[in-house]
């Protein structure tokens, strides 16, 4: 029998655990053997034993020896209600967590058990996103993706707010996009009991031997190909699109367990009722599409506000949402299309209000802002009755009126954008036409006397020369004359849409054009003038490109977004295959 090892703390913790909080992992694992099962399972103040210790820290290799002295200590509590793996799960230790999940016993995360420690895990690795545990405790207990916490939220509510689980809701790249759909993921099962060490006895130890260096020498070329994978993010993505697949899964054990419910009041308290909204407020599209084909009636509820699903899209500029009306059947649109709200709106006033600032805090002008308010607005009409055109709600004003009443600041603040910034750019290209324009009446070598031909007409880099500098004075006058043209016309709403960001692009665009041919026609002259070396030529250059790269690094994204913007096919998909057929209300 071990000894007795009273606290020596005024936390009233025990030597054990003052080792474990000091890691002190081999002085720890001496002790952890000569103490007694009762010593291992004394609680501090708060309630934390040794594990919980362990637990909080992440120390994996620390809990593998001490679970096999004491089983017991992955069932104690602490004062907060936790037990050791929801306390490690909840801090986010991945490995700790797979670990204890592996041993702690199955029945303790069963619905209805003291201490609620099933859903508590539920939610934690909801939160810290471990959706293939998730994944496993939902296929093992599927009542729990309705049980409720004391907010009244349930799991698979808590999912629906999780935007960054699903692909739907995660921004990547043009890059990462393409890798991430190149990768192809395949779901490992996670063991649901501790695996057991397998021996082998060779006989041949010359074979051993050998499979020892092969072994090695993969070993060694894997490591390589995971350091190139980490390098071009491609072990990222992978991991990102894994944490997806997992998420779906999830989300369809989930669903398939909520199909059987009524929305009535009664599931309205276990969250199941704000389910589709707060995934259509999330823009989560996977969400909606699993649950309505979970449970068709999900399609026809209405929040607290009278709206149906596709409102709630527009009216939160949920694009890939929205795009989902042009895929469903004529039922869903005729629905989502004639329904009115408690306040008399139809969908066409929901698309006329202003966005919210969420969602305009990724645009960089507030013109840009509205041109995409308006795209909004203009696709929602083309797609609803007539009569929802000229209707009015309750406060008697129509579509229009509440987006020409709601927008009026943002115009305004698009107009002075669009001023101040064709402004500053008129400024730079009036400069470079004048310097351009006298540049080519200064041609380097001097003119011919006689003829009044420049003397170094023949030569290829005096060609490269004049090109250029002619590329640049008339991408300036092209620039400047547009930027005039913002300055000087009219900004009302409709202008938003096409006329003040087309302008503003030409003008960005032949500016751009205008100051690399001018840097290259600059260095050309040098080469001309001066005799240079190799190492000169390649200062020379590297010095001409700096301009060009500043001012795309300052001004490209810009230049990117308005040619997307403006040029793209935009974000609405209008032939969206049918994904929900046969959809009736219930």
């Amino acid at each position: 029998m071990g000894r007795t090892f009273p606290p020596i703390t005024d936390f009233v913790e025990t030597v054990l655990q003052v080792a474990v909080r000091a890691e002190q992992d081999e002085i720890a694992k001496k002790l952890a053997k000569i103490m007694s099962k009762a010593d291992l399972e004394k609680k501090d103040c708060n309630g934390h034993t040794v594990l919980s210790y362990v637990a909080f820290q992440g120390r994996t290799n620390l809990a593998k020896f001490l679970v096999p002295l004491n089983r017991d200590l992955l069932t104690i509590v602490d004062n907060a209600g936790n037990i050791p793996l929801t306390r490690a799960c909840g801090f986010g230790h991945k490995e700790m967590t797979y670990y204890l999940y592996k041993v702690t016993p199955c029945d303790l995360l069963e619905p209805g058990k003291e201490g609620n420690h099933g859903f508590h895990l539920m939610r934690c690795c909801i939160a810290n996103k471990m959706f293939d545990i998730c994944w496993d405790l939902i296929e093992k207990h599927p009542s729990l993706a309705v049980d409720i916490n004391t907010q009244g939220e349930s799991p698979i509510l808590m999912l629906s707010r999780q935007p960054s689980a699903f692909y739907s809701g995660t921004k990547l790249s043009l890059w990462q996009r393409l890798i991430y759909n190149c990768l192809k993921v395949e779901l490992p099962i996670i063991p649901t009991t501790p695996t057991k060490d397998i021996q082998v006895d060779v006989a041949d130890q010359g074979y051993y031997v050998e499979r020892n260096i092969r072994k090695r020498v993969f070993n060694g070329l894997r490591r390589l190909g995971l350091k190139v994978q980490e390098f071009f993010g491609i072990k990222q993505i992978y991991d990102l699109k894994l944490r997806h697949r997992y998420a779906c899964e999830v989300l369809h054990c989930m669903c398939n367990h909520v199909s059987a419910f009524e929305l009535n009041h009664q599931h309205d308290d276990y969250g199941v009722g704000a389910l589709l909204f707060e995934a259509t407020k999330h823009g989560i599209v996977e969400f909606v599409i699993e649950l309505c084909k979970a449970n068709p009636s999900f399609g026809f509820k209405t929040n607290n506000d009278g709206k149906l699903a596709f409102m709630v899209a527009v009216q939160h500029r949920q694009e890939k949402v929205f795009n989902l009306i042009y895929g469903a059947n004529e039922a869903w649109k005729a629905e989502n299309l004639n329904k009115l709200d408690k306040d008399g709106n139809n969908i066409l006033h929901v698309a006329g209000a202003l966005a919210p600032d969420f969602k305009s805090a990724g645009i960089s002008s507030p013109a840009l802002q509205m041109q995409r308010e308006l795209k909004w607005f203009k696709e929602v009409e083309r797609i609803v009755p007539e009569w929802c055109k000229e209707a009015k709600n309750n406060n008697g004003d129509t579509p229009k009126d509440v987006f020409t009443e709601s927008h009026k600041a943002l115009v305004k603040d698009g107009a002075r954008w669009m001023t101040e910034t064709a402004s500053s750019f008129i400024i730079l290209s009036i400069l470079l036409v004048t310097i351009m324009f006298a540049v080519s009446f200064t041609v380097p070598g001097g003119d011919n006397q006689t003829s009044g031909l420049p003397l170094l007409l023949g030569k290829k880099l005096f060609k490269i020369f004049i090109i250029t500098d002619a590329v640049s004075f008339f991408a300036a006058s092209t620039s400047g004359l547009t930027f005039l043209g913002i300055l000087t016309s009219r900004k009302a709403e409709e202008d938003f849409l096409r006329s003040l960001p087309r302008k503003l692009m030409v003008g960005l665009v032949t500016l751009f054009i205008s100051v690399a041919a001018m840097m290259t026609s600059f260095y050309t002259a040098l080469l001309i003038m001066l005799q240079v070396k190799l190492w000169e030529l390649i200062l020379i250059i590297l010095a001409a490109i700096i301009p060009i790269v500043v001012f795309g690094w300052l001004h490209l994204p810009l230049i990117c977004e308005i040619i997307v913007s403006t040029c793209s096919s935009g974000m609405f998909h209008r032939k969206m295959k049918p994904w929900l057929v046969n959809l009736q209300e219930s």
